[in-house]
């Protein structure tokens, strides 16, 4: 859901381009996040399991990005024929050929038409791949904030229940199989607000019983349910790009500002034509000193004096920082930090200004918080 009300609540009487009823209760979720714990229902996502002789051959040709060793996670994007963004996964390394891939909700179809093909395509060259959908499989909560490890403390089944979740058992960015209340879970530490967190991937007969085990730890600790706003707004102010609105088919990942992500030093489907293609526009974060009672969407149009410099992709409020804050693109000489800008809302021009990439928490040190 795009939030969680109280029962009864309707916003049927407010729904405009300014804030409605809902809008509270999205704040609220917000800031539980960023202050205590927050339970997110992520079992959209896409899922795909690839293994076999030839699948860490075809990933390393299919991705922009290093893979990761087994264990551990890496960010990467399988880039179209242009250049473009086709597809943005989380790819897990279960084993030395086994890859667990999480990529966008509601583009399984899409995204499994694609692996497929491709792997059909370069098997004869690299070996034998399997590809295995298993989206419907595998649920997903993601639990977030700093006291999402105390929550967790209570219900992990290990040895030394204490330790299990520190840094040093189970550090950022790695992948452990754990028990919570009897549920088998293959936990990730990582977390798309930018807060201390895990998502738990479990097997998707199970998830009733470990949501109502979740619910039940999180009570004492004031756990809210988040919804599906509330944690768009909390990615912007970490600058996290979403597919769909900041990655897609008209932009390539160096346009996007992440080459972090991009390995040059290798050989990749549409490497050639993304360095061809040259960086024309480049992905900004932004805060907005907007109206008080409306927030920016995405698509609105953003403006360098009376010069037309780009649109955002998304829009929001931040709860960090007490204001609208946005994401888009603008031509190349106005993504420097402090360029003054102004966005069009309700038919109006409001300032605005570029900030760093991850305003919030920019070193990263809240998400890698040890016990």
């Amino acid at each position: 859901p795009n939030y969680f009300a109280p029962e009864g609540f309707s916003d049927h009487d407010s729904r405009s381009f300014r804030r409605g009823g809902w809008w509270q209760h999205a704040v609220e979720e917000a800031r539980a996040i960023r202050e205590g714990v927050g339970l997110i229902d992520a079992t959209a996502f896409t899922k795909h399991l690839v293994r076999g002789p030839g699948a860490t051959a075809f990933l390393d040709w299919f991705t922009c990005n290093k893979l990761p060793s087994v264990g551990r996670i890496n960010l990467t994007y399988a880039l179209t024929g242009a250049g473009t963004t086709r597809t943005e996964y989380t790819i897990v390394r279960l084993a030395q050929d086994e890859y667990y891939l999480v990529s966008a909700g509601a583009w399984s179809a899409y995204d499994s038409d694609y692996l497929r093909k491709a792997i059909a395509d370069k098997m004869p060259e690299v070996g034998y791949v399997e590809c295995h959908d298993v989206t419907t499989q595998w649920g997903v909560f993601a639990i977030a904030g700093p006291k999402s490890r105390d929550v967790l403390r209570d219900l992990v089944r290990d040895a030394e229940p204490d330790t299990v979740l520190s840094n040093k058992r189970f550090p950022w960015l790695t992948m452990r199989n754990i028990e919570l209340g009897m549920v088998p879970v293959r936990a990730i530490r990582v977390a798309y607000t930018g807060e201390l967190g895990w998502e738990l991937h479990h097997p998707i007969e199970m998830q009733n019983h470990l949501f109502d085990q979740l619910e039940k730890a999180g009570a004492p600790h004031g756990m809210k349910l988040v919804g599906a706003r509330a944690q768009n707004w909390l990615r912007q102010e970490k600058s996290y790009r979403a597919f769909g609105n900041e990655l897609g088919r008209d932009a390539t990942p160096l346009e996007a500002d992440l080459p972090r992500f991009v390995d040059l030093s290798k050989e990749f489907h549409g490497k050639q034509a993304m360095v061809d293609h040259g960086i024309h526009v480049k992905c900004v974060t932004i805060l907005i000193d907007g109206p008080e009672d409306a927030d920016p969407w995405g698509r609105e149009v953003l403006y360098n004096g009376e010069r037309c410099t780009g649109r955002l992709t998304s829009g929001g409020y931040s709860v960090a920082f007490g204001k609208s804050i946005g994401m888009g693109y603008v031509q190349v000489e106005d993504a420097v930090v402090g360029t003054k800008l102004k966005v069009k809302m309700l038919d109006q021009l409001w300032e605005a200004e570029v900030v760093e990439d991850s305003p919030y928490d920019p070193k990263n040190q809240r998400i890698r918080a040890d016990i």
